[in-house]
């Protein structure tokens, strides 16, 4: 089987969400680094460095659990339904499936709302860095979509296609 090259740009915008969070993840060990070595041997504490890590945290958390979904990574509990018979286990995948889609297009709809009802209308930023709220707690529902999209297109999208290229590590690897 020949297997195709894949465009950089297409690697790049297909791991997006890999990218932000290990930006995310090295600024906030850099900042809390620095934080520690500023408040206890200088004396003097980055005043900002919350609010930062904060913003980082966040955007970790919900770019990181985009990727979670695409390379299968995250937590299974995989004994039970493996016991079970074969017709059964597709059976059970597929509820699997409607549960994941549902608490994910419920907290996606209810960080929506949330957002636009709590930070959008206030405008409340952060207090040192006038960050909006809205930016630090915005990457919410749109994290969401992306763990849709990437659950569902590394599950079933060879299933339909065999033209789309997954990045290494995919669920669809085997």
């Amino acid at each position: 089987m020949e297997t195709k090259k894949v465009n950089p740009l297409v690697r790049t915008i297909c791991n997006l969400d890999l990218i932000i969070a290990c930006i995310a993840l090295i600024v906030l060990t850099l900042i809390t680094v620095a934080g520690v070595f500023k408040r206890y041997v200088v004396k003097d504490p980055i005043l900002w460095q919350e609010e930062v890590s904060a913003f980082c945290q966040v955007w970790m958390v919900y770019m990181g659990a985009s990727v979670g979904f695409r390379t299968g990574s995250h937590v299974a509990i995989e004994m039970l339904v493996e016991a079970l018979p074969q017709k059964f286990q597709k059976f059970i995948s597929y509820v699997i499936d409607i549960i994941v889609l549902f608490v994910l297009v419920f907290l996606l709809v209810k960080s929506q709302a949330y957002i636009a009802q709590v930070f959008g209308r206030s405008g409340r930023s952060t207090p040192i860095l006038r960050i909006p709220y809205t930016y630090l707690y915005g990457i919410a529902p749109y994290g969401c979509t992306l763990m849709i999209v990437s659950y569902f297109t590394s599950k079933y999208a060879p299933m339909f296609t065999k033209s789309i290229e997954f990045p290494e590590g995919s669920v669809n690897e085997e």
